[in-house]
């Protein structure tokens, strides 16, 4: 037992976490008889089943809940060690990672990042276009783009800019429809909703509105998906005023004034003195406002 290695624990906690094989070892980027094979030596190596199996997937015998407490101490002290180790790197080679949501992936970081890779050619980047936060603390990325001020006393954050946002769509679905002149008629309007993201609806509470994913006629968390339907004439876009302006969509009449998005520039205190991570949050700092449309 005193053999076991971290990777092991650490298969064994996503094990937990997914709940089946397969899952598991997606996550993991091995194949499913790999993490088998690690998963039957590690219960070898104790004695003991860590994992009830059923058809339903993979649940933790009494045994294995007693261990998941201290393996998630293991791997939180790992994903310490690995921070403090890339904070200490000081080459200017290798990757930096990149999490920034669809709007800004698609529509800012491509005319500004060429300028970057042209100036870095022995820099790696990889773009993480994710409209959830990602983990700083477990490496996800290394940068984050954010709609939002991080709460985590760890995170180093610097206020970029902020993005008008309104409501718009096409010349074409105003002249079959007519633009909304007050609140009330913009609700009675095809509005592009989310599925099961809720920042429409956390958005539309701010305002007083009483307003569901499930009351939208059309529903997806692709927000670049928004923006072409609206730009087809398939309904009202809530979404950045310059992106909008940039399709050539129209505003809504209705005075009605969204707060605007601020953008946070984030990385992980541990890895602020890497080269790497501080020669793109200094670019991004300066050049993403001029990436705007």
């Amino acid at each position: 037992m005193n053999n076991i290695d971290w990777q092991s624990w650490h298969y064994f906690l996503q094990i937990v976490q997914s709940g089946s094989l397969n899952q598991a070892a997606e996550k993991l980027g091995v194949s499913q008889p790999t993490l088998s094979r690690h998963l039957q030596a590690l219960e070898k190596q104790l004695g003991q089943s860590l994992f009830d199996r059923s058809t339903q997937g993979l649940t933790p015998t009494r045994f294995g809940q007693s261990l998941i407490e201290e393996a998630e101490v293991m791997r939180a002290s790992a994903q310490r060690l690995e921070r403090q180790a890339a904070g200490q790197d000081q080459a200017l080679t290798g990757r930096v990672r990149l999490s920034a949501n669809e709007p800004i992936a698609l529509y800012y970081l491509p005319k500004i990042l060429p300028q970057f890779m042209a100036a870095n050619p022995q820099l790696s980047l990889e773009i993480d276009v994710t409209n959830k936060a990602s983990s700083l603390d477990k490496r996800d990325a290394d940068i984050a783009i954010r709609m939002f001020p991080p709460q985590q006393l760890d995170l180093i954050a610097r206020h970029l800019f902020d993005i008008p946002l309104g409501f718009f769509a096409s010349a074409d679905y105003f002249a079959q429809y007519g633009n909304p002149q007050n609140a009330e008629a913009l609700i009675q309007h095809r509005l592009l909703g989310y599925d099961r993201d809720k920042q429409f609806e956390q958005g539309a509470a701010q305002l007083g509105w009483n307003v569901r994913n499930e009351d939208f006629f059309f529903r997806t968390d692709c927000m670049p998906l928004h923006i072409e339907m609206a730009r087809q004439g398939g309904g009202i876009v809530a979404t950045h005023q310059e992106v909008a302006e940039s399709f050539g969509l129209v505003p809504v009449i209705v005075d009605l004034k969204l707060p605007k998005l601020p953008v946070y520039l984030c990385c992980h205190r541990d890895v602020k003195h890497n080269r790497r991570i501080r020669l793109l949050m200094d670019f991004l700092a300066e050049h993403l406002v001029l990436g705007r449309l």
